[in-house]
């Protein structure tokens, strides 16, 4: 039974300690108006440019004059504080100047793109109720507005008249920091604006700027439309550090060749974009080599999207060279940029970048349903504190929550808002979803993003997004597969099965040439969503079918199908209900009872079960998938060994026999086990020499072990066995009690202990150091969660005293082997393995080999190096029965 607000469970002392740090953000915010800090820079040095665009360049002298001026023609017609002004301009200068002289006399500008419709533009002005209209001196005669609204010019045609009404003198600059400053809107949602102040902004863009390092004499690409999160640090960000605003045009906010135009010509310094935009200007740069390179071009900042760490690895391939690249995210859309990454920190292996720490007056915590702090590894929903609370809006209030580490006491209003993570060791935080791709199946909420990034880990795959498609069918995937690959969409869904669990199986993955984008930059989802949520048309016959949706309720059948198996369940596991999507190991099944489990199904309900799968989700569910529950025909695909053996030509492709494809039915596999395919009984009646017949105790010792006593193990036992590993120098030349390559040596061996499992050893991450056979200290705090492992494996972790993992430092065998390196790691690995499951009978403890894992906690766990890869696990303890 669950309840609402399940009770917390206690942070350890250390956990607080770290979530305090990483949300101990406080600081001074400068004090004035962002307009009146902006305008200064003209007294400090007049001639700088402060925008560059197409129609010419404005120098932070003539942007004051410009602001004055209009300025005192809006206050001439009587415009001042709380007033709302609808801001329509095509990107360029036009775009700031409105903006700041609103701020001189109070106003705050709604922007509203030029390329609406009249209708639209109409009912945006009249929810605003909009005082005036500002926009550019070409738009006058273009685009009509609702009668009684006043429309300015912000700057005239050059050679006109002077404006009439005449300008009046301007008003002292209104000084309220706390006054609304801009009001920000979502592209893709277009709204009435959320406004953001005065101290909002001066307390969020310097702080971007600062690690940034943006400073007088940096020039801006701005490309994304007024009233954007990047729009805002694009043109009022930069300017707050002084630099130069280089403005796109309208017509080229699509074309990388255009960016790449820009950033080279105007010698663009740093660059504030999307995920999807860089990877579209690093396509153009490796399909045209031809194409400008932005030589001045020294630091980018990636926010709003998914960030894969590929994308910086393809980036600098690109360019030749490495740029300083960061990464951010609103934590409240629209909003301001509140986190930051380095996108360069980044553990090995890792599939997405973090969206890193909280920036200056901002709070971050992930909380569970309790809105309590979930311990570092667990995910929880995201609430967003500081200053983001004042940008939220009334559709989602903040809470207040209490006991919150570093927190002053009481409660401490936070928004829950629609993202879903979890805090990493090193303080940053991991985003694992988001609302818009939860789906639900059977009652259980399922991430969509753990589809999108398996299909973005496809060699051929460069974009991809994956939906809901509505009405419980399955979700749909689309891709943007890179140029003059002939992968297909059965293809990919294909990739997918093995990835994924069913219920996230696309129905259907289209491969298109181009995917639908947001205004500012973003893959546009929505639009996606309402593709999938289409009618599908009628396939062409004898066209290969796609997957089959997953309904949120089980058809008749199925339910039929879902009662019968979980009946036998039932009677196996001596229960007396299971519902269809339970974990069936955690209601205490054993590996040993599922496989028991699909033998019966095949024996009495005459089903076939992928055990593997069935191993992977074991659940009722799964067998009665439409994926799972029938085994499909074999393909008739004639898949031959290669063309060349070692080197040479086979002797002909057509004698090679067959891949043999993947057995999945129980009794197949236990036949094939049978069988004894390793043995050569072909030689079992040639005569050969009879060897003495002699007793070895160990082989009979050696055993897996998978359930631990609960005690603790003892450091003797426990060092017996490391020492396993240990270079002995005794006789003279160092040696060791198992081989290597070369002797290279490159595995490594980590050793976390549970707190209070070792008697004598604190808990915590360890190096083993073979010369020293000692234990070396890494993080006194270090844990995993069990779901680093797969569902088979989590219980034997758990009951684990300790577990060790071998770790391969490639750098140290590559100069040697280059190619083999690898092949040559994993023997010594599997050496190692071999003994101390030797040594381990022998000290009365037992071992577990665990060959898969999410290796993504362990470079921080154990501070592993760029070139370190995981090879091996095994979980250790005393054996249950000892």
């Amino acid at each position: 039974m669950t309840t609402t607000n399940p009770p917390a469970v206690p942070l350890a002392a250390e956990q607080r300690r770290l979530i305090a740090d990483v949300n101990d953000t406080a600081a001074a915010v400068p004090a004035g108006t962002v307009d009146a800090l902006v305008l200064r820079t003209a007294e400090r040095d007049p001639d700088r440019p402060a925008i560059v665009s197409h129609r010419g360049v404005v120098g932070y002298k003539a942007l004051r004059d410009c602001v004055e001026r209009l300025a005192g023609q809006l206050h001439g017609l009587g415009i001042g504080p709380g007033a709302r002004l609808v801001l329509c301009t095509e990107l360029g200068a036009e775009q700031v100047i409105g903006v700041l002289a609103a701020m001189r006399v109070g106003a705050v500008c709604l922007p509203v793109p030029p390329e609406l419709p009249a209708t639209a533009r109409w009912e945006a002005a009249g929810r605003a109720k909009a005082a005036a209209v500002l926009t550019q001196w070409w738009q006058l005669g273009r685009i009509d507005w609702p009668e009684g609204v006043a429309v300015v010019a912000v700057e005239q045609e050059p050679g006109a008249a002077t404006p009439t009404p005449p300008a009046a003198a301007a008003p002292d600059p209104a000084a309220d920091p706390d006054a609304p400053a801009v009001l920000l809107t979502d592209p893709a949602r277009r709204g009435d604006g959320v406004p953001l102040t005065h101290r909002d902004l001066l307390g969020a863009l310097p702080a971007v700027n600062d690690r940034l390092g943006l400073r007088p004499g940096d020039r801006v690409l701005a490309l994304n439309p007024a009233g954007s999160t990047l729009a805002l640090h694009e043109t009022l960000g930069a300017l707050l550090a002084g630099a130069t605003v280089v403005f796109g045009r309208d017509i080229d906010v699509h074309d990388p060749l255009a960016w790449l135009d820009r950033l080279a010509q105007d010698e663009v310094t740093a660059w504030l974009t999307t995920p999807t935009r860089l990877t579209r200007l690093v396509d153009r740069l490796v399909g045209e080599p031809g194409a400008p390179r932005p030589a001045a071009l020294r630091a980018v900042l990636l926010a709003g999207e998914r960030l894969h760490p590929a994308l910086v690895a393809d980036l600098d391939s690109a360019l030749g060279r490495e740029l300083a690249v960061g990464y951010a995210y609103p934590t409240v859309e629209p909003g301001a940029l509140a986190t930051w990454q380095d996108a360069r920190a980044v553990a090995t292996g890792a599939t997405s970048v973090p969206i890193g720490r909280p920036l200056t007056n901002q709070r971050l915590y992930a909380l569970g349903e309790s809105l309590a702090p979930c311990p570092v590894w667990v995910t929880g929903r995201l609430h967003a504190g500081g200053y983001a609370v004042r940008w939220a809006g009334a559709d989602r209030p903040a809470v207040p929550v209490a006991d919150l580490p570093g927190a002053p006491g009481g409660t401490v209003p936070l928004v829950p808002t629609g993202l879903f993570g979890r805090l990493l060791p090193d303080g940053a935080v991991e985003l694992t979803g988001d609302e818009d791709s939860r789906i639900t199946v059977h009652g259980r909420p399922l991430n969509l993003r753990d589809t999108e990034l398996a299909l973005a880990g496809h060699p051929e795959v460069r974009e991809a997004v994956v939906v809901p498609a509505g009405d419980g069918a399955a979700p749909v995937g689309y891709v943007r597969v890179r140029t003059g690959t002939a992968v297909t969409g059965p293809d990919l869904v294909d990739y997918l099965r093995r990835k994924v669990s069913p219920y996230l199986l696309p129905a259907r993955v289209e491969v298109r040439a181009d995917l639908p984008v947001t205004p500012d930059g973003r893959l546009d989802r929505a639009a996606l969503r309402a593709s999938a949520a289409a009618p599908v048309s009628a396939p062409e016959p004898g066209a290969p079918q796609p997957a089959a949706a997953h309904s949120a309720a089980p058809s008749a059948t199925e339910q039929d199908l879902i009662d019968r198996v979980t009946a036998v369940a039932c009677r196996l596991f001596d229960v007396s209900h299971i519902e269809p999507n339970v974990n069936l190991l955690d209601i205490g099944a054993t590996s040993y009872q599922l496989v028991r489990l699909a033998t019966v199904l095949e024996e009495e309900l005459n089903l076939t079960v992928d055990v593997e799968e069935l191993l992977r989700f074991p659940s009722i569910a799964v067998v009665v998938s439409g994926h799972l529950g029938r085994l499909p025909a074999p393909s008739t695909t004639d898949t031959r060994m290669p063309s060349t053996v070692n080197g040479g030509p086979a002797a002909s492709t057509t004698d090679a026999p067959a891949e043999p494809a993947l057995l999945t039915a129980l009794t197949d596999r236990q036949a094939f086990k049978d069988a004894k395919h390793g043995l050569r009984h072909d030689l079992a009646d040639r005569p050969g020499v009879a060897l003495p017949a002699a007793a070895e105790p160990r082989i009979h010792a050696r055993r897996t072990t998978r359930t631990f006593d609960p005690g603790p193990v003892g450091l003797p036992e426990l060092a017996t066995l490391l020492a396993a590993a240990r270079i002995d120098g005794a006789g003279g030349e160092p040696k060791r009690w198992y081989p290597s390559a070369g002797g290279a040596y490159p595995i490594q061996a980590y050793l976390l202990a549970a707190p209070g499992r070792v008697r004598g050893l604190p808990g915590g991450s360890y190096y083993y150091h073979p010369a020293r056979n000692a234990l070396v200290a890494i993080d006194p705090a270090g844990s995993l969660p069990a779901s680093a492992f797969a569902d088979i494996n989590r219980a034997a972790f758990r009951q684990s005293a300790f577990s060790l993992y071998l770790i391969a430092r490639m750098p140290a065998i590559v100069p040697l082997y280059a190619d083999l390196s690898w092949d040559f790691a994993v023997f010594e690995a599997g050496a190692l393995t071999q003994l101390y499951s030797q040594v381990a009978a022998e000290c009365g403890l037992g071992v577990c080999p665990v060959g898969t894992m999410d290796t993504a906690p362990l470079p921080a766990l154990f501070g592993l190096a760029a070139g370190d890869r995981f090879v091996h696990a095994l979980f250790g303890g005393r054996p249950e029965e000892a």
